[in-house]
């Protein structure tokens, strides 16, 4: 009797693991979706409303719960700060790692973490990337009440360039300054690109370097009222929106300062990055990889996109990750030129 009921026991175990086994893949997409449902994901955006990150991450917080399994509620949140470094920070190194947190950041903070990584104190390899909504070229405009129309007015002039503190405006404003010296002066401290145009309109600024991009949506007016002048792009071609603008390779600068600012600039083929923290369990973050990607084709969001006059020019999560890890290897010798422009 012992005999059989231990054989028995021992049938029942076996048909026990067996069991799971087969159920195990279908349980494991059933957790992804019973995590999510009725539950509510926080959307971090790092700028105050109003400015293009914003933009961008609330249209994509409007679509992506719908593609995540469980279709759970997401909510954009603004926590502005250092252009972006202090929502950045929060989902890197405080928000909890389940998957309830994804947020938008400024990539140049990506290029900053190599210039200056006790300020930007963020392990960029370890977050969990989704994917990138769009690049953009980065241009440096003039108010044309100004007079300074063309990069040789200011060799003539002078042009005052606001910014975030560690925005487009610090970046490409500093380059500008390395090539024209006190003919340039950049004005940091704006807590976004609104309020840097606020500036411009109020005349307390003249200039502004940013992702051309945001200007037809944000302000399209000053484009129909010819209000600005585009005098130069950070790209290696020009822009189909920007044919006749001169590329900043094109000043007569030197190889050493070409290698330098290709590294900063690098990171203009992923200007709308999308993370989450690092650590999440791999069904979470596969789910929200592929609702990233389905959130890209999704017909609703791509007409609301078009509606807003946004880009979308969508990148894979690995890619995106490559491209960081490209930026972090970039050789001394560049980085330490690139340093140099952006004192």
């Amino acid at each position: 009797m012992t005999s059989i009921l231990h054989k028995l026991k021992v049938i029942f175990i076996l048909l026990g693991m067996f069991g799971a086994a087969a159920l195990t893949p279908a349980m494991a997409q059933q957790s992804v979706a019973d995590f999510y449902r009725g539950k509510t994901v926080e959307f971090i955006i790092g700028y105050p409303p109003g400015a293009g990150f914003d933009l961008y991450g609330r249209i994509l917080s409007q679509f992506i719960g719908r593609h995540i399994p469980g279709t759970p509620n997401v909510v954009a949140k603004n926590m502005p700060g250092a252009a972006s470094l202090t929502g950045l920070r929060y989902i890197a190194q405080q928000a909890s790692k389940d998957g309830l947190t994804l947020g938008i950041f400024n990539p140049t903070l990506v290029n900053l973490s190599v210039l200056e990584p006790k300020q930007v104190d963020i392990d960029f390899a370890s977050l969990t990337w989704l994917g990138n909504m769009s690049n953009d070229t980065k241009v440096c405009f003039s108010w044309r009440s100004t007079g300074v129309l063309t990069a040789d007015d200011i060799k003539a002039k002078s042009l005052i360039i606001g910014g975030t503190s560690q925005g487009a405006g610090f970046v490409y404003g500093s380059i500008l300054k390395a090539i024209f010296g006190d003919h340039i002066k950049v004005v940091l401290g704006y807590p976004s690109n609104s309020d840097v145009w606020l500036a411009l309109e109020r005349g307390e600024a003249q200039g502004n370097c940013t992702g051309w991009g945001v200007i037809p949506s944000m302000r399209p007016e000053w484009i129909t009222s010819n209000k600005l002048s585009v005098f130069v792009q950070f790209a290696k071609k020009p822009s189909p929106l920007l044919p006749n603008v001169p590329l900043i390779y094109d000043m007569g600068i030197s190889e050493e300062m070409k290698a330098a600012i290709s590294f900063l600039t690098l990171s203009d083929s992923f200007t709308r990055p999308i993370i989450a923290p690092p650590g999440l369990p791999a069904d979470r973050a596969k789910a929200l990889r592929e609702a990233f990607e389905k959130t890209m084709k999704d017909p609703d969001f791509l007409e609301q996109a078009k509606k807003s006059n946004l880009e979308i020019d969508p990148m894979d999560a690995q890619t995106l990750a490559n491209l960081v890890e490209d930026i972090r290897k970039t050789p001394k010798s560049a980085v330490e030129l690139a340093k140099k422009l952006s004192e």
